[in-house]
């Protein structure tokens, strides 16, 4: 960074000036998750540092619906969340496990498989995108007893 004289650059790097820059990055985070626009802004770039930047502007072009929900259901791209840590309103990036997060970034023609709710992607992961488990699964929910009469 250039900053106006070697005082300004000296005094960032002392632990008071460390967090003052904390503390502004902090506030601008805080003023960003305000507003919808802001918490996209906020999540594009977390995705952009831990994935790349093909994949965050990939992410940015996506529809906020969750293929196993079904198209009437709609999602956020970035949900507030109120209470704590919430994420069950959330689209995730669903990936090839065969690849690594570093592999998304290093490569830029390597983009993920698409996008899905929190629960599905929590499920498909269950299953270890087996697909013969999960058709044994759909099996076993067709044959359960509709109910018991007394």
């Amino acid at each position: 960074m250039a900053y106006a004289n070697k005082r300004q650059e000296r005094y960032i790097m002392t632990e008071k000036g460390k967090e003052a820059i904390r503390r502004s990055r902090r506030k601008e985070a805080a003023k960003l998750r305000a507003t919808p626009d802001g918490r996209i802004t906020l999540r594009y770039r977390k995705i952009k540092c831990e994935w790349g930047k093909p994949v965050a502007d990939w992410w940015l072009k996506q529809d906020t619906k969750c293929p196993a929900c079904g198209p009437h259901v709609l999602y956020d791209k970035a949900p507030t969340r109120i209470k704590g840590r919430s994420n069950e309103s959330e689209l995730v990036i669903d990936h090839d496990h065969r690849y690594t997060r570093k592999d998304y970034r290093n490569n830029s023609d390597l983009l993920p498989r698409g996008i899905l709710c929190h629960r599905h992607n929590l499920a498909l992961g269950m299953v270890k995108e087996n697909i013969e488990e999960l058709k044994r699964m759909i099996d076993y929910i067709k044959n359960l007893p509709v109910g018991r009469k007394v």
